[in-house]
């Protein structure tokens, strides 16, 4: 098992909260890299998926068939919220032999747009995510190099992604060679047809892994993998990364390449409040049980894949966060809870005493509000808490409650005093896990690792009476 590497940068720019506008892009370029939206695979939130070939603003995801060379790029342009974006470029060189662009679906046997797609599977995927070579039985050899910026810093990249975009046939071939590891972490097997679907490791010099797919059975079989960077990977102070690819055809073949982004968790309470960004303790990539040096068949009954897995602590709560991809602002400020392989306990540290009550209990002037705040740690670190008492949609320096973690700890206290100008009305709660107390100031901006979580109270007013009426207080 082996963690994908976080950011080692420090995020002091993050704490800034004005805005640096979009990603430029050359003169003629466009930003159409993108997360499928469709498919059967868990990780279409994780995938951001490198899209070619296209020509003009309308082609939103890249376009089909179009010739690449030398040069030819993939740039994405994510908004993370707050005015911040992460800006991605990806680059062909040394190129040789011939390709084009290719929308995963184009032929009846692919199976790359049955687990990641946008628009529908077979001709309706519009994700062209594909390379492939253009001419029959022809080999082809490119390296691709990415780089990631987020308010024009460099930043580190998680990992990169490879998949059979057609239909891999048993005299077929591709390969990728990076620095880390590789791990297969999807499959659509197809056993009810003869043949195999064999991949094979091998550790070269440099602390390279060289990804092998030997052969496939040209029959809706395929396979996805992730590779997890190690520390030789990044180059030079723009951090970029780089892989090289072989693809052999028997006739015409493809891959898809893609990257794992920084993985961020951030807030969904509704937009008022900020935006907070935690460059959170990365998945676990599970053992695809494939050693080095070693031709394993996937298309077998037995055969079973990798994976994403969350991490066991450095979170709030029972469960660990999961990537988000795009701001989740919400009313019900369940935006999280809602999207991502983390589930609906990924948010669940604020206990369900305090999720719904009486202001009379604990909301009138000069109350203390004390609440035992969850939390799994493998460091020492803080965390700090706001109510929005006085409903003017922000979270204010005066709400602020703070408290030491421990690395032994599995709670902390936050301690409020409920103030005079308090609104008895349903409210919002922002929890903030970090390591540094300098990031954990303020209910915005960004921090190194932890996990931020945002929780709507109910509090319940005054009931109104009427003879003629039940009697129901309102929320």
């Amino acid at each position: 098992m082996r963690k994908i590497l976080l950011f080692i940068l420090i995020f002091g720019f993050f704490v800034q909260q004005n805005a640096s506008g979009q990603c430029t892009l050359p003169a003629g370029k466009f930003a159409t890299a993108a997360f499928a939206t469709g498919g059967s695979s868990i990780y279409k939130n994780n995938v951001l998926w490198l899209t070619w070939g296209a020509q003009a603003a309308t082609d939103t995801y890249g376009k089909h068939n179009q010739t690449l060379a030398n040069g030819s790029s993939s740039y994405a342009s994510i908004n993370m919220g707050g005015g911040r974006y992460l800006c991605i470029q990806a680059t062909i060189s040394n190129l040789v032999g011939l390709i084009n662009s290719y929308a995963p679906g184009n032929y009846s046997g692919d199976s790359m747009d049955d687990m990641y797609n946008i628009g529908g599977t077979g001709t309706n995927n519009k994700l062209v995510s594909g390379i492939r070579n253009t001419t029959d039985a022809a080999s082809v050899s490119f390296t691709l190099t990415c780089k990631a910026t987020i308010d024009g810093v460099p930043v580190r990249l998680n990992g990169m992604v490879l998949g059979d975009a057609e239909s891999l046939a048993a005299g077929e071939n591709f390969t990728a060679t990076a620095s880390g590891t590789w791990s297969i972490v999807d499959l659509k097997k197809n056993t009810s047809v003869t043949g195999a679907y064999e991949v094979r490791k091998d550790n070269l010099t440099g602390n390279k892994q060289k990804l092998s797919f030997l052969r496939g059975n040209d029959n809706n079989t395929g396979a996805v993998a992730f590779l997890t960077f190690n520390e030789q990977a990044f180059q030079g102070t723009d951090l970029s990364v780089s892989f090289d690819v072989t693809l052999k055809g028997g006739g015409l073949t493809a891959i898809s390449l893609g990257l794992l982004p920084p993985a961020i968790d951030g807030g969904d309470a509704p937009e008022s409040y900020g935006t907070p960004l935690h460059m959170i303790d990365a998945l676990n990539v599970k053992y695809d049980n494939i050693p080095v040096n070693t031709v394993v068949n996937l298309n077998t009954t037995s055969y079973q894949v990798g994976g994403l897995e969350a991490p066991v602590s450095g979170f709030l709560g029972t469960t660990g966060p999961d990537a988000d991809n795009k701001p989740l602002y919400s009313k019900d400020a369940m935006g999280d809870n809602n999207d991502g392989i983390a589930g609906v306990n990924e948010e669940d540290a604020w206990p369900a005493q305090y999720k719904s009550f009486s202001y009379k209990l604990y909301y009138n002037p000069n109350q203390t509000i004390t609440v035992a705040i969850p939390y799994k740690a493998y460091r020492d670190g803080y965390i700090a808490g706001w109510i929005d008492f006085n409903q003017n949609g922000v979270f204010e320096a005066s709400e602020r409650a703070v408290a030491t973690a421990t690395a032994s700890g599995t709670s902390v206290n936050l301690t409020w005093t409920v103030p005079a100008n308090r609104v008895i009305r349903s409210t919002y709660v922002r929890l903030r896990y970090g390591y540094n107390l300098n990031e954990l100031q303020l209910p915005t901006g960004s921090a190194v690792g932890g996990e931020v979580e945002d929780h709507k109270i109910f509090i319940q007013g005054s009931a109104i009476t009427n003879p003629m009426l039940p009697n129901k207080g309102k929320k």
